[in-house]
């Protein structure tokens, strides 16, 4: 019992260290038609969390560059100025041409966007949550990109889960990395579903590290029947990316139906 308690001790201070220092920058919208996308991207959003043309990148998380043709000199500028700063630039292209320059060349984070179609908000907000290192707390503010972050951290974790159980050996070892993997995971998405203000508050942290640590004790207990059909390593990796998925996926459902029943 006293190991349970000190386990769950250090797990919430860890968690609230993690939580607590990230930073909730603006994501700032430039270039051609940016107030329009700044619109799509800011609905809902927290006052100031989306600004357009903003006159430095100070207190800027992420950068959504809108190009039409070949980059010029001040998307070339903005870019390297971004990246000094450690700042990620995801570049939108419309009406992309088959002789243009591809704008890979400036940022790996690109999104074509046709003649017509209008800007695919979706898929903007996903390459801003693969550029980010600070999405959660950037989606905290942002809502549109609240699906996407919560996606690409499942993705994640869940990889992390595997490689972590396929590669460390013993489980009673292995068994406090996934438990604080797998609470570092629930407690990030209760921040994208309650905003950033609830980012470190215990509340948001205690659920997560108790379903955490309880769903650990069942997962070893799967693994070990895994492991009479399976290869060891092979039995504790699908375990552990399954278990996390599942976790995950069921703290979403659960906190989607509260807020509904909530309203």
């Amino acid at each position: 019992m006293r190991a349970a308690v000190r386990e769950g001790r250090e797990l919430l201070g860890a968690l609230r260290g993690e939580l607590g220092a990230a930073p909730a920058g603006a994501l700032a919208v430039s270039g051609l038609l940016a107030e329009q996308l700044a619109r799509e991207l800011g609905a809902g959003a927290e006052p100031g969390a989306v600004a357009v043309d903003p006159p430095g990148l100070h207190g800027v998380e992420a950068v959504v560059r809108v190009l039409a043709g070949e980059p010029g000199d001040a998307d070339r500028a903005l870019v390297r100025d971004a990246e000094r700063a450690g700042i990620p630039v995801v570049v939108v292209q419309l009406w992309p041409q088959e002789d243009r320059t591809p704008p890979f060349l400036l940022t790996p984070f690109v999104v074509e966007c046709r003649a017509g179609a209008g800007f695919p908000v979706d898929e903007i907000a996903a390459r801003v949550a693969e550029a980010s290192a600070h999405a959660p707390a950037l989606a905290a503010r942002v809502p549109v990109l609240r699906a996407a972050v919560a996606s690409a951290l499942v993705r994640r974790a869940v990889v992390r889960a595997a490689l972590t159980a396929a590669l460390r050996g013993r489980a009673r070892a292995v068994r406090p990395q996934l438990v604080r993997e797998q609470a570092g995971l629930l407690a990030r998405l209760r921040v994208l579903a309650g905003g950033s203000a609830s980012a470190a508050a215990p509340s948001a942290l205690a659920v997560p590290a108790a379903l955490a640590c309880g769903a650990g004790v069942g997962l070893r207990a799967v693994a070990r029947l895994g492991r009479r059909s399976l290869p060891g390593p092979l039995a504790d990796a699908a375990v552990a990316a399954a278990g996390t998925w599942a976790l995950a996926e069921a703290f979403r459902r659960l906190g989607t139906a509260a807020g509904g029943a909530s309203r």
